[in-house]
């Protein structure tokens, strides 16, 4: 069995860190729109005492935003050069798609369920940073082929 060159395994890591980006992308702009459009409802969406909901779901948000990087950083311990487009793939798709849960029930918790802007508004933001800082580091591979 023939070793592949660490060139074909380069050109590999950059595709799948290429795809992910476009995902996350994908996934921040989905997030984005669903907040634009609960802004327009927002507003007919009040009911008496159900604060506790909208606040129970911005406190998820921050755990679940912190949740992404442990689960990240435990996943990335599996990524090898033998292995690095699936579990290099999956460390970043999963936290986002988690990330992405937490954001969406936040968002519509506080827009469509009972109109509170400001945790939406935070929630957004919060969803936001944890897609960004959880995005792939194309000098990753230097880590796991040096």
């Amino acid at each position: 069995m023939q070793k592949e060159p660490s060139l074909v395994k380069q050109i590999e890591f950059v595709v799948t860190v290429r795809r992910i980006k476009l995902l996350g992308i994908a996934i921040t702009v989905g997030l984005i729109v669903i907040f634009l459009s609960g802004l327009f409802v927002a507003g007919s969406n009040y009911r008496e005492n159900f604060e506790i909901v909208n606040l129970i779901s911005l406190l998820l948000l921050v755990v679940i935003f912190f949740l992404t990087f442990f689960l990240r950083k435990h996943m990335l311990k599996k990524v090898n050069t033998g292995n690095i487009s699936v579990a290099y793939f999956n460390a970043h798709v999963i936290p986002f798609a988690v990330m992405d849960f937490g954001a969406l029930f936040c968002i519509t918790t506080n827009l469509f369920v009972n109109g509170n802007i400001l945790y939406a508004s935070l929630g957004l933001l919060i969803s936001v940073a944890g897609m960004i800082i959880n995005f792939p580091n194309e000098e990753y591979f230097d880590k796991i082929s040096g």
